[in-house]
């Protein structure tokens, strides 16, 4: 028990692993944008966030409904990652490796940059993810995710007017 709780402190002891932790738990899990999945990465979100997703789950339903057979907006699976690719060099086939970047810390907010990566030999841009935290409960958690290179967030996504 002890060694759980030590484990518990550790992921959210700093920004970065708070989410190096939720990465590790994120690439070894299902993508599909479901409750029970949104429910097993709950620790990792701010209250906000969380519920953003539960909205995003009944707006999901009502589209649905409307729209049957027509792919939902978060179809490709959770958004966290960029799509699954992989690439071929060399005769090998590679997946992005993740890394992380630049870590800022002011008060209770934090950032930390997310870089998802092919090696070089693939000739494919890196994606950068700014991951926004917050100090909750005396821990640091995920309030939002900067798509850079389309200068869009999960939050704005989850915010949309229009489904």
């Amino acid at each position: 028990m002890l060694a759980a709780s030590i484990t518990a402190f550790g992921q959210n002891a700093s920004p970065k692993s708070a989410v190096t932790a939720f990465y590790k738990y994120d690439s070894t899990h299902s993508q599909v944008f479901n409750r029970a999945n949104i429910d097993a990465r709950k620790r990792w979100f701010s209250a906000e966030l969380y519920k953003l997703f539960l909205n995003e789950l009944v707006r999901e339903k009502e589209y649905l409904s409307n729209n049957p057979g027509n792919k939902p907006y978060f179809g490709d699976g959770l958004p966290f990652r960029p799509l699954d690719e992989t690439c071929s060099f060399n005769g090998r086939e590679y997946r992005r490796a993740i890394s992380y970047g630049q870590v800022t810390v002011k008060g209770d907010l934090a950032n930390v940059d997310v870089y998802f990566k092919y090696p070089k030999g693939c000739n494919i841009p890196d994606v950068l993810y700014a991951v926004n935290m917050s100090m909750e409960r005396g821990r640091w958690v995920i309030d939002d995710i900067r798509y850079i290179a389309d200068n869009t967030s999960l939050v704005e996504d989850l915010g949309r007017k229009e489904y």
